[in-house]
C-alpha cells in the first residue's frame, strides 16, 4: 500500500509504501528495480553472449537481485512492529462547578467502564481546575480516580488538562483522551488544544456533565468612576443578570460600612424586584475621606414570583459566590504622610516639623498600621518609627512591599531599640525593600547572640506544619553571624541535635534541618534542656536564650531550671494547646524560674506563633545596637535632593548598626566604622528612605533643636512621596475576560490633551505578585495597557508619567486605578456548554459518550490507528546488496558449463558407488580370513597337548643324526620353504586395504 503522493514545483514525494512487515519511507527508489532489470536483461543479450545458457541466466538474476536490494536500501525500509496496547487518559473537570455529587458519580463511572479492556492496556488520570496536574500516569494497574492534588478549583483550565494528557499518553501504545466536563472553561481554549490532539492522531471522546440552574441571580459588576473629589456625589451602578422573576434586598457598603439604602430603620438594603433579564441599579453615594474607597454589592434573594407578582416561597440560590461584586474608586486630594509610632515621645517633633512643612499626616499605632493594599495606597508615603516586626503581620509586611514597589507609595522607616535588625526585620518581606542590609556588615566584630529551640510534639491540626513555620521564623530572625541549635526528641533514638549550634550563615542548612523535623512526643523535658544548656554554655556568644514549644506534659525537674539560672541562660515557654491546669504549669514554671516569657497559644492563635517566635528571637539582637559617646554623622557628599542645602549633622548618640546594600542604594551619611545611617534607593515604583538613628530625644537630642531639623525630614520625606499630579488624568478600566485593560485619557494644565508621555505602571494583583503594564499611546492623548486579571481579588494599578508640556516644562505625576474580580468565572456559567464539547469530538475524531458506563467500550480499537514501532533496515539490504554483486562478479569472471557439471556430479556418483563396492569385498576377505586365522589357531593348540612322541612308522623313516664332522643328511622332520604366492593368487586382506586407499587418494587428486 502506498500513500498519496504530494504535487509540487519540486520532485515528486510519495508516502511510504507498506509490504508485509516492511515499511519503505522513500519508495520512489523502488522504481529503479523495474528500469534497472529490464536495462540489465537487455545489455545481457551482448555483453553476456561469450557465457554458456546457465551462466547468462544466473549472471542476469544475481545483477537483477542486487540492483533489487540495493535500491531497497536507499527507499530507507523500516521494519514494523505494530503495538497491541491502548491508553485511555481521562480529563475529569474537578473545580467547583462541578458538585461534589457529580464527581462521585464520575468516579462510579470511571470504575465501571473497564469492560473491553485487555491486560495490556493502560489507565491514566487528569484533573482540570484551575491548574491542571496528573493524578495517576498511564499504567496497567490504574483502576479508578485517585485524587493526590488537585490545586484551586476556583477555575477550569481544559486547554492545560488536555495537552497534559496529550503529553502524558505513551508513544507505544494506541492513545485515546476521554474529557468528562461541563465545557465551562475559564482559562485558555480547549479548541486549540483539540487542533492538537488532532495533529497527533489522538481522538478525543467527550462526556458532558449536564446541569442547568433555572433559578439564578449573578451580581456582574459594579460600575463607578475610577477617580472624585471629596464630597462629589457619584452613582454606583449594580448590574445583575437574573434567570426567573426573583424579590431580594441589594446591600451596598463602603470600606466595609453598610451604606443605608432602606427608609425602615429596621433594614438597611433596599427591597427589589426584578423579573428575568439584565438589569442596571443605581445607587449614589458621596465619599467623605481621600484615598481608595472600595464598594460591595451584595444581593440576597428573598423569594421567587409567582404568576401574579406575589413573592412564593422562599428559595435560595443554587450558586451564592456569585451574588456579589466590588469595585474601587480614588478619592482625590492632597498628599497625605501615614505616622505610625507606638509613643507620642517617638513622633511628635517629627509630626509638627511636618505640619510646618505644610505636609498632611495622619498618626496611629502599630494597631491601626492599614490591614489591605487599598487601603495603604490612599497615603503617599508611609513612616514607620521604632517599629518591630512583630507589632505586624506577615501579611502586612508584604503589603508594605507591595505598596513600594506596585503602587509607587514612599516608605520612610526611622530607626530605636526595638527597629531595623534589633526589631526582628531581618528575612522579613520588607527586608529586601530597604536601601541597607539589615545584617551586621562582615567587617564588624560584634557580639553574638545564641539561640537553642528545643521542640516537642505539636497536638494540633497541622502540627508539624505550624512547627517548621515557628522554626523558619525564629531562624530568619536571627543575623548570619549568630548562633541556632535545634534540639529534638528522636523516639528510640533519644534526643540529639537535629541542628548543632553553629552560625546561622545564609540558613540553608538551617532550613534543611528543620525541614526534617518530626516532633516527637518527649516523655521529659530534662534531656532535651540539658542537651540545649551544654551546647549553649559552649557557644561563644554574649546573649544566650533557649526557645520551649511544647503542650507541657514532659515531667520537668528544678535542677535543670537551676542550672540554667546560674549560667545566667533564659528560657521562654510557648504553650500550645497545654492538656491540664498541670502542664501549663509546668511551662510557666520553666519560664519564671530562668527569667523568660511565657506564651499561651490556642488553636484561634496559631498565626501568631511566627511573631512569637520573632519577638524572642529579638533578644539576641540588641547586640545590634551602638550606643555610646556623641558623634556627628559624616556626610558622604553625595549630591541628592535629600540633602539640599544642608552642609553638616548634629551628634547622635546611638543607632542600629547595619550594612551598605549594592545596586542604586545611595548612602548620604555614615556613622561608626561607616555604618550606614542615613540611606534611599528607588524600588520599583515607590521610593525607600532609613535613617537608622531615631527622631527623638533618645538618640538625636541634638537634633530636635537643629535649625535644620525641619528642613531635613521635610526634603527626605517629599522625596519618598508619591508625585503629586501636575496633569489631569481620566483613568479607566475595562473588563475584557481574562485580562483589565487601563485605558489613560490625558491632559496638561491648559486642557490640551498630552501626546509622548512615557508611563511607569505596575498592578498590585491579589496573590501578591505585582506585574508590569506596559502602557503605550493608542491616539491623540490616549494611551491603553492591559494585564493579566485571571484570579479573583483586587488590582490596584498604580502609574507615573513623565511629558514635556507645552512652556518647554517638564510634568511629571502620577496616577492610580483599581479593577475588582469578586468572584472567579467559574460561577458565571449556568448550564453545561455541550456546543463546545461536541465541537472537540468532531475535531478530533472522538465519540460523544452517554451516561452508560457498560457502553462506553473506552478501549476500543476499531477507530484507533495503532501505533507502529520502525527499525531501520537498510544497512541490511546495503550489505546483502553487495554480497550478490559480488557473486554476480564471480559468475561472470569464472566459466561456468552446465553439461561439465553434470557429468561431474555423475562420475563422483559412480565413483562413490565403486569404494562403496570395494569397501565390502575388502571386508568380506578380511572377514574369511579371519575365520581361517582362527581354526588354525585351534589346530595348534590340540597339537600342543600331545604328547610329543614318534609313531613307529614316523620312526622308522628317521635318518642317522650326523655328529661331529661328517655329512649332515636331510632329515624327514626340516620345514620346507613356503613358495611365494604368484600374481594370479588371491590377495590378502592387508593388501586388499592398501589398494582402496590408493584409490581414494587418486580420486581426491581428480578433484
Amino acid at each position: 500500500m502506498v500513500g498519496g503522493g504530494e504535487m509540487s514545483s519540486g520532485p515528486l514525494t510519495l508516502g511510504a509504501a507498506v509490504v508485509g512487515p516492511l515499511q519503505f519511507d522513500r519508495p520512489e527508489w523502488l522504481l529503479l528495480i523495474p528500469a534497472l532489470g529490464l536495462l540489465t536483461w537487455w545489455l545481457s543479450r551482448r555483453s553476456l553472449s561469450g557465457l554458456g545458457r546457465g551462466s547468462r541466466w544466473a549472471a542476469v538474476m544475481a545483477r537483477t537481485l542486487a540492483i533489487g536490494l540495493l535500491a531497497g536500501a536507499l527507499a530507507e525500509p523500516q521494519l514494523r512492529d505494530e503495538s497491541e496496547s491502548v491508553s485511555v487518559m481521562v480529563v475529569v473537570d474537578a473545580s467547583r462547578s462541578i458538585p461534589s455529587t457529580a464527581q462521585e458519580r464520575i468516579d462510579a463511572y470511571i470504575q465501571q467502564a473497564q469492560v473491553g479492556r485487555q491486560p495490556q492496556d493502560l489507565l491514566g488520570i487528569v484533573t482540570a481546575a484551575e491548574d491542571a496536574y496528573v493524578q495517576s500516569s498511564p499504567s496497567r494497574l490504574v483502576r479508578e480516580v485517585q485524587r493526590q492534588f488537585i490545586g484551586a478549583r476556583d477555575g477550569t483550565n481544559l486547554d492545560e488538562a488536555v495537552r497534559l494528557a496529550i503529553a502524558a499518553s505513551p508513544e507505544d501504545a494506541a492513545g485515546r483522551i476521554v474529557l468528562i466536563s461541563d465545557g465551562n472553561e475559564t482559562d485558555g481554549s480547549l479548541l486549540r488544544a483539540a487542533e492538537q490532539a488532532k495533529a497527533v492522531g489522538i481522538p478525543v471522546d467527550v462526556l458532558p456533565v449536564d446541569f442547568e440552574f433555572r433559578e439564578e441571580v449573578i451580581v456582574e459588576e459594579i460600575q463607578v468612576p475610577s477617580g472624585v473629589r471629596v464630597g462629589e456625589t457619584v452613582s454606583l451602578r449594580v448590574v445583575l443578570t437574573v434567570t426567573e422573576p426573583v424579590a431580594g434586598r441589594l446591600s451596598v457598603t463602603q470600606n466595609g460600612t453598610v451604606i443605608d439604602l432602606d427608609p425602615d430603620p429596621a433594614e438597611t438594603g433596599s427591597l427589589v424586584r426584578l423579573g428575568a433579564g439584565r438589569h442596571v441599579l443605581s445607587v449614589p453615594v458621596t465619599p467623605r475621606r481621600p484615598g481608595p474607597q472600595q464598594y460591595d454589592a451584595v444581593f440576597e434573594p428573598l423569594a421567587s414570583l409567582d404568576e401574579e407578582g406575589n413573592p412564593g416561597t422562599t428559595r435560595g440560590d443554587s450558586v451564592i459566590e456569585n451574588n456579589r461584586a466590588s469595585a474601587i474608586t480614588f478619592v482625590g486630594s492632597e498628599g497625605t504622610v501615614l505616622l505610625v509610632a507606638d509613643t507620642p515621645e517617638e513622633v511628635s517633633n517629627l509630626e509638627d516639623a511636618l505640619n510646618a512643612a505644610e505636609i498632611r499626616t495622619e498618626r496611629v499605632t502599630s494597631q491601626g498600621l492599614p490591614a489591605t493594599l487599598p487601603e495603604m495606597a490612599a497615603y503617599d508615603a508611609i513612616v514607620l518609627i521604632n517599629q518591630n516586626a512583630y507589632s505586624s503581620t506577615a501579611q502586612q509586611q508584604e503589603l508594605l512591599r507591595q505598596y513600594v514597589h506596585d503602587t509607587g507609595g514612599g516608605l520612610v522607616m526611622i530607626g530605636g531599640p526595638d527597629s531595623f535588625g534589633a526589631g526582628g526585620w531581618i528575612g522579613s518581606p520588607l527586608a529586601d525593600a530597604l536601601p541597607i542590609r539589615l545584617d551586621p556588615p562582615q567587617k564588624r566584630q560584634m557580639p553574638r547572640g545564641a539561640l537553642a529551640l528545643v521542640v516537642h510534639s505539636v497536638e494540633i491540626p497541622q502540627g508539624v506544619f505550624y512547627g517548621k513555620q515557628i522554626c523558619n521564623a525564629a531562624a530568619d530572625a536571627l543575623s548570619r553571624l549568630d548562633l541556632i541549635g535545634i534540639v529534638e526528641y528522636q523516639g528510640l533514638g533519644g534526643t540529639d541535635w537535629v541542628y548543632p549550634m553553629s552560625p546561622v550563615g545564609d540558613r540553608t542548612a538551617v532550613r534543611r534541618a528543620i525541614n526534617g523535623l518530626q516532633f516527637g512526643d518527649m516523655p521529659s523535658f530534662d534531656p532535651s534542656l540539658q542537651l540545649a544548656l551544654a551546647g549553649l554554655q559552649a557557644a561563644e556568644a554574649g546573649q544566650k536564650h533557649c526557645i520551649v514549644i511544647s503542650d507541657g506534659d514532659p515531667t520537668l525537674s528544678r535542677s535543670i531550671l537551676r542550672e540554667f539560672r546560674q549560667s545566667g541562660i533564659t528560657i521562654s515557654a510557648v504553650g500550645v494547646n497545654p492538656h491540664s491546669p498541670g502542664d501549663l504549669n509546668t511551662l510557666r514554671t520553666m519560664a519564671r524560674e530562668t527569667g523568660g516569657t511565657y506564651y499561651s497559644v490556642g488553636n484561634s492563635a496559631l498565626e501568631t506563633l511566627p511573631q512569637i517566635f520573632v519577638k524572642e528571637a529579638q533578644t539576641l539582637r540588641r547586640a545590634l545596637i551602638w550606643e555610646g559617646e556623641p558623634f556627628s554623622p559624616a556626610m558622604t557628599g553625595v549630591p541628592t535632593e535629600t540633602m539640599r542645602g544642608i552642609s553638616g549633622v548634629p551628634p547622635i548618640t546611638g543607632y542600629v548598626v547595619a550594612a551598605e546594600r549594592e545596586g542604586l542604594s545611595l548612602v548620604t551619611l555614615r556613622g561608626k566604622e561607616d555604618d550606614p545611617v542615613a540611606a534611599q534607593w528607588q524600588h520599583g515604583l515607590g521610593r525607600v528612605v532609613t535613617f537608622t538613628s531615631d527622631a527623638s530625644s533618645r538618640w538625636a537630642g541634638a537634633w530636635v533643636g537643629w535649625a535644620g531639623f525641619k528642613q531635613f525630614w521635610e526634603q527626605h520625606i517629599r522625596w519618598a512621596m508619591r508625585p503629586s499630579d501636575n496633569a489631569t488624568l481620566r483613568v479607566v478600566t475595562e473588563n475584557r475576560g481574562d485580562t483589565t485593560a487601563v485605558i489613560v485619557e490625558a491632559f496638561d494644565p491648559s486642557g490640551e490633551r498630552l501626546d509622548f508621555a512615557r508611563f511607569q505602571a505596575r498592578v498590585a494583583t491579589p496573590d501578591g505578585n505585582g506585574q508590569v503594564v506596559e502602557i503605550r499611546q493608542v491616539g491623540p492623548g490616549r494611551y491603553e495597557g492591559v494585564f493579566d486579571s485571571s484570579s479573583s481579588g483586587a488590582y490596584v494599578v498604580s502609574m507615573r508619567y513623565r511629558a514635556a508640556g507645552r512652556d518647554g516644562r517638564v510634568l511629571e505625576g502620577s496616577a492610580q486605578a483599581a479593577a475588582t474580580r469578586p468572584y472567579a468565572d467559574e460561577f458565571r456559567a449556568l448550564k453545561t456548554n455541550t456546543p463546545l464539547l461536541r465541537q472537540v469530538a468532531a475535531i478530533t475524531g472522538g465519540r460523544v459518550l452517554t451516561g452508560d458506563p457498560t457502553a462506553a467500550n473506552l478501549w476500543d480499537r476499531e477507530t484507533l490507528t495503532m501505533p507502529v514501532a520502525l527499525t531501520p533496515a537498510w544497512l541490511a539490504f546495503l550489505i546483502a546488496g553487495v554480497g550478490v554483486f559480488l557473486a554476480d562478479v564471480g559468475i561472470r569472471r569464472v566459466r561456468i558449463d552446465p553439461k561439465a557439471i553434470g557429468a561431474w556430479l555423475r562420475r563422483s556418483v559412480s565413483k562413490e558407488a565403486q569404494r562403496s563396492s570395494d569397501a565390502t569385498e575388502a571386508f568380506k576377505s578380511v572377514k574369511g580370513r579371519r575365520s581361517a586365522s582362527i581354526v588354525s589357531t585351534e589346530e595348534a593348540r590340540e597339537r600342543a597337548t600331545r604328547r610329543y612322541e614318534a609313531s613307529p612308522e614316523r620312526a622308522a623313516s628317521t635318518g642317522p643324526v650326523a655328529l661331529s664332522g661328517e655329512e649332515e643328511r636331510d632329515s624327514p622332520l626340516k620345514k620346507k620353504e613356503r613358495p611365494k604366492p604368484t600374481d594370479d593368487g588371491p590377495k590378502d586382506a592387508l593388501s586388499a586395504l592398501r589398494e582402496a586407499k590408493r584409490r581414494a587418494k587418486d580420486d581426491m587428486e581428480e578433484r
